[in-house]
């Protein structure tokens, strides 16, 4: 049995289910409490578990991001709501010097279970509360990073990530908050690192990150499209699953990775790297890498549009990556 809810509602139920199993579980953010948090994404909780497990805190990103490594380490399991993923940088200090490091310097002996929730992407929400920027932490050992394309996924990760005995950050894309789907009603877990094929198919693979998938796949299967794209969610950043990945290239030949980060050293460039390391002999042609482009997100919601990437874009990747011949101008493909 499975009912249908939405992004925002399914890793609030994920949060509260994992809350009820275990005790030692908090949460802690700005107006998170009494009020519901600014999306109503932490709706009820306070009502239920009471203000000494969901806190409220003062608008001090470093300081409340502290506190809570400090609560991991010494044996709770904070969940820190940062609103806006921008806001990590905020924080990047505290979360990659402490957060990241400590089981490392205490020689195994301190572990730090915490989540960060960072809510991400763009929609008219101009330069400073836009940021995708989930490729930092891939770069940052000692985090799981995790980027959920879809209400199921994203309960299931949420509860992996709480139950993890490592540091997650957790992205979650403000523009699916509303998308509706089917979420079992029954318990369970989404494993963290491992991608799912979206959409099997033979001529191109189509990577896809967050937000992006459901693009993808209105591409893959939309009227103009006239290939069999094979469509792949990462949902786990790092630890990468790259063996679904490679799998598929070796069957297509082709790879075009599609996301809402900025194009210089995103996460695309990472699977890109990885595919012509492990898998360039199967390529048929240069691998293509579809983003935002390399400036803060504009307000104007017109120039907005043509910064993010669209399903025009995408379906333009495929149709060229079609065309395209090992020895292609690679310049002309992006």
């Amino acid at each position: 049995m499975s009912t249908r809810i939405s992004y925002m509602n399914a890793i609030r139920d994920g949060i509260a289910e994992e809350m009820r199993l275990d005790p030692t579980v908090i949460t802690l953010g700005e107006g998170i409490g009494e009020r519901g948090g600014s999306y109503a994404h932490t709706k009820n909780l306070w009502q239920e578990f009471g203000s000494s497990r969901v806190i409220d805190v003062p608008i001090c990103e470093n300081g409340f991001t502290g506190m809570a490594i400090g609560a991991a380490a010494s044996g709770l399991k904070p969940i820190v709501d940062l609103m806006f993923a921008d806001m990590l940088y905020e924080a990047m200090g505290t979360l990659c010097h402490q957060a990241g490091k400590l089981h490392h310097v205490s020689n195994g002996g301190v572990q730090v279970p915490m989540v960060v929730r960072a809510q991400m992407g763009g929609r008219t929400s101009g330069a400073h509360h836009s940021a995708c920027p989930y490729s930092l932490f891939m770069h940052c050992p000692g985090f799981k990073v995790v980027a959920p394309s879809n209400p199921a996924d994203a309960k299931g990760l949420i509860k992996a990530s709480i139950r993890d005995p490592n540091p997650v950050i957790f992205f979650e894309h403000k523009f699916l908050y509303p998308k509706k789907d089917e979420v079992p009603d029954s318990e369970y877990i989404t494993p963290i690192g491992e991608a799912k094929v979206v959409r099997e198919g033979s001529d191109v693979t189509l990577v896809a990150i967050s937000s992006m998938v459901g693009k993808a796949l209105n591409v893959a299967e939309g009227p103009e499209m006239d290939v069999d794209v094979e469509l792949i969610d990462p949902r786990t950043l790092y630890p990468l699953d790259i063996d679904t990945i490679l799998r598929s290239v070796a069957k297509t030949g082709r790879l075009t990775i599609v996301e809402e980060a900025h194009l210089t050293c995103g996460a695309g460039a990472e699977i890109a790297a990885l595919v012509c390391q492990h898998a360039f002999d199967y390529l048929r042609a240069p691998i293509i890498r579809v983003a935002s482009l390399d400036t803060p997100n504009p307000y104007a919601p017109g120039l907005e549009a043509a910064m993010i990437p669209s399903e025009e874009r995408i379906l333009t990747s495929v149709r060229r990556l079609m065309e395209a011949q090992r020895s292609a101008d690679v310049r002309a493909l992006v």
